[in-house]
């Protein structure tokens, strides 16, 4: 967990965009290409914050990061309704020239996300709710919270809220972690980035949400629910009617964290994200029509001929015996890199993966498309040298998986 001792939470830029006649919002912008990901803050943190969280995604993303209103560098908003939120985030992704982007929420951002994207679902890739509170219920717990949260605030000011929400949102294995130091050094962070009046604004301002499992199911964008196990809002039930709400949805659990899973855990928070996103390429990228150019690329290979998919086949030359498994992957290998002339003739399913010199996105591309043509899902702890070869990852197919190969053989190569 990240200390409070090594949080960044400074201003490094002066970066705001008129959203309104009398508002303003904050906002960073880290990584030069890639996918949009814009990060949508609940009521008590502010957008520097996320760098402590997002260093690795901005690698391979273009991340936003903005101040809502009433938070933060951005303006202060005494009256304001639920729907300015929601209009704010348009207004910025116009303002900023970002037509598509793939949302993640947290907490009571998650509403904001979720009404975001059916309003505006031409404008949502993906959709990444962690930790929401927008749950399958009738929201009858979460308004209490929030009802708790206000009387907090409003007879303890922002100490008083920070107890609160330090009772209510950190695992126990966070508490003990941070000891004594951590939850002082964090809830000096706490009072000192959040004055209390433009918080209990916002905190009144989420009354206004309406919750429900019909507002679930209209979510039509691909949605990853990232949970805590030990987040009081969620559990196995909940979580499973909410996958079956959201019908292009995956639920996964982080273990052993609370209701902030990026705080307890910010590698495994990253490492999820980034395979969610890589997810979404791989699946764009299998079902764009091929160009004239790759398919000249793709014959270019040798006496490789369509099969009744209209997937290119492997050479028989790449094929040990009738192995069909590793001829599916050596199919698979020569479509993601179609472009590629200096493939290897023959054996091509021992050679190392690190000498064809794959690039990041056609890697993922690649691991992607074995999940969706071999009906297997990869695990977050697969060895790295089982990606040394094609026949590396057919032994570990065999040995940990069932894959299930398209019907594919020397004779079909041929």
């Amino acid at each position: 967990m990240t200390s409070a001792r090594t949080l960044d939470l400074r201003y490094t830029a002066e970066r705001t965009l008129r959203v309104s006649d009398d508002t303003e919002l904050y906002y960073e912008i880290q990584g030069d290409e890639g996918p949009h990901l814009t990060l949508v803050n609940n009521f008590f943190i502010i957008a520097p914050m996320w760098r402590n969280f997002t260093a690795e995604l901005a690698k391979r993303n273009r991340v936003l990061t903005y101040d809502l209103r009433n938070q933060g560098a951005s303006s202060v908003s005494p009256e304001m309704t639920w729907d300015d939120h929601v209009e704010d985030l348009r207004v910025l992704l116009d303002g900023l020239g970002i037509e598509r982007t793939h949302l993640l929420g947290t907490s009571v951002s998650g509403f904001i996300c979720r009404d975001f994207a059916a309003r505006y679902p031409e404008r949502v890739d993906g959709l990444i709710l962690t930790g929401p509170s927008c749950t399958p219920s009738d929201g009858i717990r979460r308004r209490a919270t929030e009802r708790a949260c206000i009387n907090s605030l409003a007879l303890g000011g922002t100490e008083g809220l920070w107890d609160h929400l330090y009772s209510v949102v950190f695992s126990e294995a966070a508490m003990r972690e941070m000891g004594t130091t951590g939850y002082l050094g964090l809830r000096s962070a706490f009072t000192a980035i959040h004055p209390p009046d433009p918080m209990l604004t916002n905190l009144k301002c989420a009354t206004q949400v309406t919750d429900g499992p019909e507002l679930l199911a209209a979510i039509k964008q691909p949605t990853l629910l990232l949970l805590g196990d030990k987040d009081d809002m969620w559990n196995e039930r909940l979580g499973a009617e909410a996958g079956r709400l959201i019908e292009n949805s995956e639920v996964e659990w982080m273990h052993d964290v609370g209701h902030l899973p990026y705080m307890e855990d910010g590698d495994g928070f990253q490492a999820r994200v980034q395979r969610f996103l890589d997810s979404l390429l791989a699946r764009e990228a299998a079902v764009a029509p091929q160009t004239g150019d790759d398919q000249a690329s793709a014959s270019a290979d040798g006496p490789a001929a369509e099969d009744t998919a209209g997937s290119v086949a492997a050479p028989a030359a790449d094929l040990a015996g009738d192995d069909a498994l590793l001829a599916a992957l050596c199919t698979l290998l020569r479509e993601v890199v179609a472009d590629r002339a200096d493939l290897p003739a023959t054996g091509l399913a021992e050679t190392p993966l690190n000498s064809i010199g794959l690039e990041s996105w056609a890697f993922t591309l690649l691991l992607g498309r074995i999940e969706e043509e071999l009906s297997v899902e990869w695990d977050m702890d697969v060895p790295p040298e089982v990606f040394e070869s094609v026949g590396s990852i057919a032994a570990h197919l065999r040995a940990h998986h069932n894959p299930t190969p398209p019907n594919t053989s020397q004779e079909s190569a041929q």
